[in-house]
């Protein structure tokens, strides 16, 4: 009895919050439609002390944009200084116009506060009953990456301290730092780690990762793979997180990355490779390529469209002269679409389906929310698995700070709430998170912490907490859960 009570009490709070969330964000939208100002917040963190808000535009972070106090007068400075009188008006009305628009800017800005402080206090409403713990979706897959190394565990920085990437557009003339990151204080990401600068090769934070992942009920880990003898190979750790993930009952399945040298054919040796050794592993993701068929490994491959079609053909057609169908290396292979074009690729190629990756609304067509539906419907067509790949933002200034026009803020949430629904609206029966840990593209959602440098200030999932996000991609497993009645 006590139990409906509080649930009744608790649904009841949860309506009217709701309700007040849609009135405050209604005004806020007649606010704008009348233009008393431009509303271009996507960050509100408060650093302690009387350190005012940033407001960030979408093509220039970090940039402090207030048009509203931009001086107007420049026409009443050429009205003739001799007329005491209009100068005067001009003057007032100047203050006054002035004057209104800070009024605008203040309350919108008030609006804007009280609006997240509501959203707030009704999100944990809106998870409370995610205290239990979920069933594992084994068709919620997560891109994780192993390459992250520590002085103090390995005694050497990997990652940590990437370097800043060249600019792709020749034509900029703009001028961007070079070098490399100095870890601790300084690293190649806008966000901070938690647990700080870890190794990936530490035990405790494997197990901390798993543990996190299965808590948010997340099934798959599409972790990070190449082959020993490439650079920044990833194989070393692969049966430490095999066997970490077994614990929790959750899965991995190889992500192939591109590596020097990497062709159709070498790719196979080192996949006989890779299968050699792990494919005997409980904890190694299977799943069937058709309804009748056996379970198989379950492949992504990075930039497979790099590769013409007809090569693959020749290895994942029934009919090519070097087809793996039927052998020891068979596998649901799933192949990278980023333009509309790749479709035609996937298809030829005889991938058993495709995936999008990046976690960039509009950067492709593949990455668009609003092309999922046809992309769904084409695989439906051609029986192919579709995995959208969703994120909860994207910035990586730190590591390409020439590629700010990319940058996807996050906007406490919503963003990732977005491209939830989008996903799921598409009809997708696998959905891939971009990413646990993909720091230096600002896609993770792994804890992060407040953290600054005389030089930079981090940010952060404030004034959320650092495990918002890995609680809202629970309470999202488990609306996708309900909604696909997956057992």
């Amino acid at each position: 009895m006590l139990g409906s009570v509080t649930s009744t009490i608790s649904l009841r709070k949860c309506f009217y919050l709701s309700v007040m969330v849609f009135v405050l964000s209604t005004l806020m939208a007649m606010v704008i439609i009348i233009k008393l100002s431009p509303l271009e917040s996507v960050r509100c963190q408060s650093r302690g002390g009387t350190t005012p808000s940033i407001e960030w535009s979408s093509t220039s972070p970090g940039a402090n944009i207030n048009i509203n106090n931009r001086r107007i007068d420049n026409d009443s400075q050429s009205e003739n200084t001799n007329n005491e009188t209009a100068k005067e008006t001009n003057d007032d009305n100047n203050i006054y116009h002035k004057k209104m628009r800070n009024n605008s800017n203040n309350l919108l800005n008030r609006m804007s506060k009280l609006s997240w402080k509501m959203r707030s206090k009704m999100k944990p409403l809106l998870m409370q009953n995610n205290t239990k713990q979920l069933d594992i979706n084994y068709n919620i897959h997560i891109f994780y990456y192993p390459w992250y190394r520590s002085l103090s565990y390995d005694g050497e920085w990997r990652h940590w301290n990437h370097n800043y990437l060249p600019n792709w557009k020749k034509n900029d003339k703009r001028v961007f730092p070079d070098g490399s990151h100095r870890p601790p204080a300084d690293i190649g990401a806008n966000y901070y780690p938690s647990l700080g600068c870890y190794s990936s090769n530490d035990p405790q934070v494997i197990d901390r990762h798993m543990w996190q992942l299965r808590e948010a009920g997340v099934g798959v880990l599409v972790v990070s793979w190449m082959p020993p003898t490439a650079p920044d190979s990833t194989d070393s750790l692969m049966a430490d997180l095999l066997d970490a993930a077994h614990r929790y009952n959750l899965k991995i399945a190889p992500h192939i990355e591109p590596y020097p040298g990497r062709n159709p054919i070498n790719l196979m040796e080192h996949i006989s490779y890779l299968f050699n050794r792990y494919a005997s592993h409980p904890a190694l993701h299977r799943a069937a390529r058709n309804n009748n068929g056996p379970l198989l490994p379950v492949v992504y491959i990075y930039d497979s469209y790099r590769f013409p079609s007809s090569a693959w053909w020749e290895l994942l057609s029934e009919r090519g002269n070097l087809t793996l169908r039927g052998s020891e290396i068979d596998a649901v292979y799933i192949g990278l679409l980023v333009e509309s074009s790749h479709r035609s690729h996937i298809k030829k190629s005889r991938f058993d389906g495709f995936y999008t990756y990046f976690a960039v609304n509009d950067f492709s067509y593949g990455s668009t929310w609003k092309n999922w539906k046809d992309l769904n419907k084409f695989a439906t067509q051609n029986g192919l698995l579709f995995v959208p790949c969703l994120g909860p933002g994207y910035i990586d200034t730190q590591v390409r700070p020439w590629n700010a026009e990319n940058t996807r803020h996050r906007r406490h949430g919503q963003y990732y709430e977005t491209a939830w629904r989008s996903a799921m609206s598409s009809g997708a029966n696998i959905i891939a998170i971009t990413s646990f840990n993909e720091w230096h593209e600002g896609t993770q959602i792994e804890p992060a912490k407040s953290v600054s440098n005389k030089d930079f200030t981090y940010l952060d999932y404030e004034p959320e907490g650092p495990d918002f996000y890995l609680n809202l991609t629970k309470w999202w497993v488990q609306q996708f859960t309900e909604k696909f009645n997956f057992l």
